[in-house]
């Protein structure tokens, strides 16, 4: 039995697998064939269903020309060969179809139609559109016909082999197997779900695919387009591209999600050829985005997709002939589109709560006609109320709190139940965004009495109240109309009775509400009405055997069907309820009308007045939190629309010549029109473009037309109403704007072309100045201070890193002519004389707690300020320099309570900011939320403020200008001139912001040092020479980024010879990418292995063992439990594999990797923050945990104990050559050896270090050289020439034992050898370590390479040869070296003192104590008649700190300790044309005049010491920088090939962008972690403080002089 069993076993595992092989052979072959046929159905429908047609392909992109043409459209079958085409359709599962029309970059493509005046048709005959439904639903209809085929035909054959009970299996053809008609469904389903439904794959084509093909696959901003061409030229397409522009951009300050909505006619409503427009209707497209797809072409395509399909397929419908006036009064409709992108902080990031936000849906209100408020009018033979479809739309940034009704504020969140109750609607949203669409629902009630009404009893009367459960139920949007239609009637009435009002019936909102008289006839009109209905319905409730019950019962069903005619006696009897304080009979005093007469009045003035202006102006009055709100409404959005800002940056751009208005919270995004030229018409346009096009050409040099940016007060809140009238109607362009009598007192201005746009601001600040628009205006075209958008490219990051040279050669070159920042660097200049000169006059208390400079910043610009601010504080150890986050200083200052800062010692006491401190704000950005509002806040404390942003164009730059004029005379902006750069990751902003601050670091050095009073104050450690050599190594830095990122700085490609530092560079990213990718790659190879073992049915040790004829049974077993071990560890095998062919280390654990980042903190924390953001989107599979630390501090404390086989650490060694930095290079080399010595299995991290020193640590992987460009510095020469020394010895030694083999003559030559040797020995000696007099003017590189040990050991061996040979002098021991050299110190200083004392005598000839100027000189010119007297009077001044005229003892003291003081005074820190500018060195290397000025016997090494500050400017200001770009150019050529490799492998279908990270937040704007919200509030109170503060103790002067005064008299 076991045999039998062992046999049949045997048989199925033989026999059986050819069959499956040979089906699943089958299967496989009709799944890839069936594909491409459904993708070849697309490409044979898109060539014959386009008629023939000579024209070439029609595209808006000018990528389009390169593309072949076949008739009317185009197959790019491959971008670069058939062969590529085959395997997308194939492997792939999708075609790419190039159709010959305008359309958009997006793969929903529609064609574009050219529109001429009322009596022309379309331009183009043939509908594109419908070609392209074709085209896509071609392919699912035909892959479904051949299944239907598939599965008849197996039917059929089945049913012939059974009637003729054929059983030798004869099938016809292999395609009739039931698998392969399963297959042939499963690709109709497929197609079907990718062609209908939409379920495309993530294709990463779309950078590279032009503008018009056809892809198919089995913050606030807006714009206004005043000029019909944007929409008829070439059907919005580039209109759309302004608008994907504006979206990138907003989206840096984050995007999880992001809607637009536009206003179109509404398609049920008949057009009218000789009237307006029909009413209008919202289209709210909105998506949520993915973690890896692109915000702004999702809502592209969701754009198109929700508004081309509609309006019969015209593409972006907006002034289309169908509803164009006919007549003289022509006008269009103006298209506009209001979007908002989303960064969620209270809630998740989903569809619900994406803007814009619309609380209670559309529905239809009679509203009485009024071309101000309406796009509807009355007839000419008729006078009544209009149904029209409201609906009103909200986009928000900020933060909504609470609001208030009737002097008492609620929270949002009982604000939200409460308008469920009012609004008879549930919440839309748990957003406060969506809680300010039901308020202005609540507000926005002009024209119509039912809104009015609701407005009154909600909002208005005095009762009014928010409640989370109401007891009284509010009446319905029926029960409104009901109570509506006695307004009604009465005004009908009154109009018809006023001949004025029915002369002027057109436009009878907009006039008759003016006059007051007219208000109040319609008051009493009504309230006689209401009165007595209100008496009738009170009289049957009294008779009612049972009342009915006033109480609103919660547990009833808010949100059931409503009858739609509510009877008036039920709307009666709800009124009453809000108007009378009980269901009985009403008191004496409501019965006398109070209530109703107040509702009355309320609901009139709200019918007048509430148009959207005063809807924005009231919920401002009312709201508090921050807000940048864009207001729409459907009643509105035909000619206006409503801006507004407090708390929250709003930006209008307007360009005339282009017809074009732009707005946004982020103001870079505005200037996305300079980037955009307005299309041209290839068609006849109508007159009105005509004429405008003719009148731009003209005006071409008027500055009016340009281009120019109105910025919203945030601060103080203003609302701006943009009122566009009738574009194309004379008559109504000329005409006032709509708006309200509350606000017809407002200034008009007009802007646009001809007046056509008319801008209304409105401040909320009583304190705001008063000015003229077109002083706040910032002109955009022609300025060379705004720097317009960055055009798109494949690799932003790649692009940032080969601009780094050229940036900071520009801000070097700026620096050193005269501009913005030379202008700025002045005003600071001055800032610092007054600040110095208050602590000289003691008006400035000196103490701990006080603040002279303050820093502040967020993120990476915060790091880099922490080290500016630190090499400042060392410069001038008495300067109080601090350098505090913006977000602790926002908890300090900016909260109604403040938030403590644990763990740090900053606090109100220990933050001391009075007299005016200097205030430096590093946000390069400009539009970070913390800095910016610190920007307003610390206003109250000082104003010396200055910004460092990326361009002078920036949010936090328009606060500085508010607070001076904006001539250059008074700036306050120090500007890196990079401009906007939308990469995540950054790096030319980080480089570009360190050396614009180093710049700045020596301007201030420069004006203290100026000064001797200052030098004293501040205790200045720098020096002129100090300031010399940084700017040599400054300037010479250029040099050292071009070989770093391999491009010049004029952009160009440098030699292939200097390109060695960047190679290695990408070769250590090559290394480190590997080891990211080889579990992807093992991944892919255990999947091939499978698939093909398991579909071919022999594993490998089975193959091989059937190939050597082992077929017995034991070998059947063992075989099969091998080949079971190796599908175990098949990805561990693929990886050692991989390991293997690439060299790599076998020993690593096969796990995700960690990078650990070592360097000075600024360094380490922007490094690491570059390289994470790099690999936030990548794959679970490649993922990267990025962690950094201090390698001469925590990194050993932090990171060792993680230390696993694998772990990659790369770590910046300081420059050890400089005797200043050798024990920090060890320790720094000592951390990674200690880290690199964690061993298991002989298997550890891998380490590489990127520095200046060429010698490599043995544990490490690589060492990378960054070259010094900069000369020597003394101590380097120092050991240079000993180096010289020993090798001129060694060559002379060979040389001489040459000569003695010659000449045989060996006793003499050992002789002569040994002379020459100790000659040579003593004279070094003799000289105190100097060497040869032929190297004092030799300057080289070293040739000897030391070891951070080497270096270490070297300089203290130096140092203790000098101690050495002092010791030897005084006949001292060294065992008692150490205790000698203190007691030497301590005497020789006192020994230096007594001396002073001495010659402080001998000079001071009168015997008084003091030594004159006359005294001073005679004494130093009696030592030295070479000595001038100018230099002898520089430096009697520099001592002479009291300024008395005369010398004290310790002044005389300073200057007995100052042996080089005659050569600093001959030190300039002026250039030619007088501007103070700090001198590079000449020399050919540092110390070179030192020396050579050092009086004899001085060591070169004591003499070094003196360039100690130097070296450590060298490492913060220049080295760390060179290493952080060595970094990002090793990291991004890593994440390069991550990126890469996921597209190669998928044929386009995955892929990300690395440039970008999940929250696609490249600006924080949003408060977080400190809200911002009572910044205003804050600065009036702190203002307020502190003018009391003044004046108390102007008081208690005065108090003290006056009691002082009293006593002189008394005695």
């Amino acid at each position: 039995m076991m045999e039998l069993k062992h046999e049949k076993v045997k048989e199925e595992l033989t026999a059986a697998p050819p069959s499956s092989r040979k089906s699943s052979y089958y299967l496989l072959t009709a799944y890839f064939v069936l594909g491409g046929l459904h993708e070849l159905a697309h490409l044979v429908a898109a060539r014959f269903l386009v008629p023939p047609s000579p024209s070439p392909c029609l595209s808006s992109s000018s990528s389009s020309s390169s593309s072949s043409c076949f008739s009317s459209f185009s197959v790019r079958a491959s971008l670069s060969s058939i062969a590529t085409a085959l395997l997308r359709g194939f492997l792939g599962r999708y075609s790419v179809v190039s159709l010959g029309s305008s359309s958009s970059s997006s793969s929903s493509s529609s064609s574009s139609s050219d529109y001429d005046d009322e009596e022309s048709s379309l331009s183009l005959s043939f509908d594109w559109t419908t070609t392209r439904r074709m085209v896509v639903h071609s392919g699912w209809i035909f892959s479904l016909l051949l299944a239907v085929t598939c599965h008849f035909l197996h039917l059929h054959y089945r049913s012939r082999r059974r009637r003729r009970d054929d059983c030798s299996g004869r099938r016809g053809v292999v395609g009739l197997d039931p698998a392969i008609v399963v297959v042939a469904y499963l690709v109709a389903l497929e197609g079907f779900l990718t062609d209908v439904c939409g379920w495309a794959p993530v294709y990463r084509g779309d950078d590279i695919l032009p503008n018009n093909v056809l892809v198919c696959f089995c913050g606030n901003f807006g714009i206004l387009l005043l000029n019909s061409s944007w929409l008829s030229a070439d059907g919005g397409n580039t209109a759309l591209d302004v608008l994907e522009k504006m979206v990138s951009v907003t989206m840096m300050r984050g995007a999880q999600s992001g809607g637009v909505v536009t206003f179109e006619p509404d398609p049920t409503a008949s057009p009218s050829a000789d009237g307006p427009p029909p009413p209008l209707r919202g289209v709210r497209s909105r998506v949520v985005n993915a973690k890896r797809t692109d915000l702004s072409r999702r809502l592209r395509r969701k754009l198109e997709r929700d508004n081309r399909a509609r309006c019969f397929g015209v593409p972006l419908p907006g002034g289309p002939p169908r509803w164009t006036r006919s007549g003289p009064s022509k006008s269009n409709l103006v298209r506009g589109f209001f979007g908002h992108t989303r960064f969620a902080t209270t809630s998740k990031a989903t569809f619900d709560g994406t803007h814009p936000h619309r609380w209670s849906p559309r529905r239809n209100y009679r509203v009485f006609a009024d071309t101000s408020a309406s796009p509807a009018t009355s007839t000419a033979t008729s006078f009544a109320a209009t149904s029209i479809g409201v609906e009103n739309y909200v986009t928000h940034n900020g933060d909504f709190e609470f609001f208030q009704v009737n002097s008492k504020y609620y929270d949002v969140s009982l604000v939200q139940s409460w308008l469920e109750h009012v609004l008879h609607h549930p919440m839309p949203a748990a957003v406060d965004s969506a809680a300010i669409a039901g308020v202005v629902d609540l507000l926005r009630t002009k024209g119509s009495f039912a809104l009015s009404a609701r407005y009154a009893l909600c909002l208005a009367m005095p009762r009014a109240k928010v409640e989370m459960e109401p007891n009284v139920r509010y009446p319905t949007v029926e029960e409104y109309e009901e109570i509506a239609k006695t307004f009604e009637d009465a005004w009908v009435a009154l109009v018809a009775k006023n001949t004025h009002l029915h002369n002027h019936r057109n436009h009878h909102n907009h006039q008759a509400g003016d006059e007051q008289t007219e208000r109040e006839r319609l008051v009493a009109a009504v309230v006689a009405v209401l009165k007595r209905k209100l008496e009738v319905e009170v009289e049957q409730r009294e008779h009612s055997p049972i009342g009915e019950s006033s109480v609103y019962a919660p547990s009833s069903s808010l949100w059931s069907t409503r009858t739609k005619s509510a009877s008036a006696t039920t709307a009666i009897s709800t009124l009453s309820k809000f108007l009378y304080s009980s269901s009985s009979a009403p008191s004496e005093e409501e019965h006398g009308g109070g209530d109703l007469h107040l509702f009355v009045r309320h609901t009139v003035d709200a019918f007048f007045d509430n148009d959207l202006l005063q809807t924005a102006k009231l919920f401002l009055e009312n709201a508090k939190g921050s807000f940048g709100l864009c207001i729409a409404s459907s009643l509105d959005a035909h000619r206006q629309v409503v801006l507004a800002a407090r708390g929250q940056t709003m930006s209008i751009a307007f360009y005339p010549k282009k017809g074009l208005v732009c707005y946004g919270s982020e103001q870079a995004a505005v200037k996305a029109g300079l980037n955009y030229d307005l299309p041209e018409n290839s068609a006849t346009t109508d007159a009105a473009s005509a004429a405008s096009a003719a009148s731009a050409e003209a005006d071409y040099s008027d500055e009016a037309d340009h281009a120019v940016r109105l910025d919203l007060d945030d601060l103080g809140g203003e609302l701006c109403l943009l009122d566009w009238g009738n574009v194309g109607d004379d008559a109504a362009a000329a005409a006032p704007p709509a708006v309200s009598r509350p606000n017809r007192n407002l200034p008009v201005f007009s802007l646009m072309k001809q007046g056509t746009l008319r801008v209304v601001l409105l401040h909320q600040s009583k304190t705001c100045r008063d000015c003229h628009l077109s002083q706040r205006l910032t002109l955009l075209e022609r300025n060379e201070f705004v720097k317009p958008l960055l055009n798109d490219c494949p690799d932003p990051i790649l692009a940032d890193l080969r601009d780094i040279p050229r940036v900071c050669s520009r801000i070097q070159d700026d620096w050193h002519d005269v501009g913005l920042n030379r202008m700025t660097a002045w005003n600071l200049a001055n800032c610092i004389r007054a600040r110095m000169n208050a602590r000289k006059d003691g008006t400035v208390e000196s103490h701990g707690g006080q603040v002279d400079l303050l820093v502040t910043g967020c993120e990476v610009s915060l790091w880099v300020a922490e080290q500016f601010a630190s090499d400042l504080q060392k410069a001038f150890p008495r300067l109080f320099v601090r350098c505090v986050s913006s977000n602790k200083l926002l908890g300090l200052f900016g909260q109604e309570l403040a938030m403590p800062c644990t763990g740090f010692p900053f606090g109100k006491k220990s933050l001391e900011m009075k007299g005016d401190p200097i205030i430096i704000i590093v946000s390069h950005s400009g539009g970070t939320f913390g800095p910016l509002a610190c920007s307003n806040l610390l206003q109250s404390f000082s104003s010396s403020i200055f910004a460092v942003t990326s361009e002078w164009d920036t949010q936090i730059g328009k606060q500085l200008r508010s607070m001076y004029s904006d001539d250059l005379l008074s700036s306050r902006i120090f500007s890196t001139e990079v401009g906007v750069r939308p990469a995540e990751p950054c790096s030319v902003s980080v480089v570009a912001t360190h050396q614009l601050l180093t710049n700045i670091f020596e301007h201030i050095c420069v004006t203290i040092i100026s000064d001797p009073h200052f030098r004293h104050l501040s205790g200045a450690v720098i020096t002129e020479r100090d300031l010399q050599i940084l700017e040599r190594c400054n300037q010479e830095n250029l040099k050292a980024l071009e070989e770093i990122v391999g491009v010049d700085c004029q952009g160009y490609e440098i030699h292939e010879k200097r390109s060695r530092t960047e190679k290695e560079l990408r070769s250590a990213g090559d290394l480190w990418s590997e080891h990211i990718l080889e579990n992807a790659k093992a991944y892919i190879m255990s999947f091939i292995y499978i698939v093909g073992t398991v579909t071919a049915g022999y594993p490998l040790i089975t193959g091989i063992a059937t190939a050597a004829g082992l077929t017995t049974d034991w070998a059947f077993y063992i075989t099969r439990f091998l080949d079971s071990l190796l599908y175990f560890w098949l990805p561990q095998i693929n990886v050692l594999i991989l390991r293997l062919i690439q060299g790599r280390n076998l020993r690593h654990r096969m796990v995700g990797r960690t990078v650990v980042i070592g360097d000075c903190p600024w360094v380490a924390q922007a490094a690491e923050a570059f390289l994470s953001k790099i690999f936030a989107c990548s794959y679970s599979i490649a993922g990267l945990n990025v962690l950094s630390g201090n390698p001469a501090d925590h990194l050993v404390h932090r990171h060792t104990h993680r230390v696993v086989r694998g772990s990659l650490l790369v770590c910046g060694r300081p420059d050890g050559r400089l005797s200043a930095l050798t024990s920090l290079e060890a320790s720094t080399c000592l951390s990674v050896n200690q880290a690199s010595s964690i061993q298991s299995i002989g298997g550890t991290c891998e380490s590489i270090t990127i520095g200046h020193n060429k010698s490599k640590l043995p544990l490490s992987k690589r060492a990378i050289y960054l070259k010094s460009h900069r000369p020597l510095f003394l101590c380097e020469k120092v050991l240079d020439d000993i180096d010289a020394q020993e090798d001129l010895i060694r060559q002379r030694k060979e040389k001489i034992k040459g000569e003695k083999e010659k000449q045989k003559n060996r006793n003499s030559l050992i002789s002569i050898a040994t002379a020459i040797t100790t000659r040579t020995r003593s004279s070094i000696t003799n000289t105190g370590g100097h060497i040869l007099e032929l190297s004092l003017s030799r300057s080289r590189q070293a040739r000897q390479t030391r070891s951070s040990a080497s270096l270490l050991g070297a300089y203290v061996n130096l140092e203790k040869d000098a101690r050495k040979r002092r010791n030897q002098t005084h006949g001292s021991h060294i065992g008692d070296e150490l205790v000698t050299d203190v007691i030497n110190a301590m005497v020789k200083e006192r020994q230096g003192i007594e001396n002073a004392r001495r010659l402080f005598n001998e000079i001071d000839s009168d015997g008084n104590g003091l030594i004159e100027l006359e005294e001073f000189i005679a004494a130093y010119q009696k030592k030295d008649a070479n000595i001038s007297r100018e230099h002898l009077t520089k430096m009697f001044e520099e001592a002479d700190i009291d300024e008395d005229g005369t010398l004290d003892f310790d002044e005389f003291l300073k200057v007995s300790k100052m042996p080089n003081l005659l050569a600093e005074l001959s030190i300039k820190n002026r250039d030619n044309r007088g501007l103070v500018q700090v001198q590079a060195s000449q020399e050919r290397y540092f110390g070179e005049e030192l020396r050579k000025s050092a009086p004899p016997g001085v060591n070169s090494m004591a003499m070094s010491q003196s360039q100690h500050f130097s070296m450590e400017l060298y490492e913060s200001r220049i080295a760390s920088m060179q290493r952080f770009v060595a970094m990002t150019v090793m990291f991004h050529h890593m994440g390069m090939r991550v990126q890469t490799f996921f597209p190669k492998i998928s044929f386009g279908l995955l892929g990300y962008r690395m440039d970008r990270t999940h929250s696609i937040m490249r600006i924080a704007t949003t408060a977080s972690p400190v809200s911002g919200a009572d910044v205003r509030e804050r600065m009036d109170e702190l203002r307020l403080m502190l003018k009391v503060e003044k004046s108390v103790q102007l008081i208690e002067r005065a108090w003290k002089n006056w009691k002082y005064g009293q006593k002189m008299i008394k005695a």
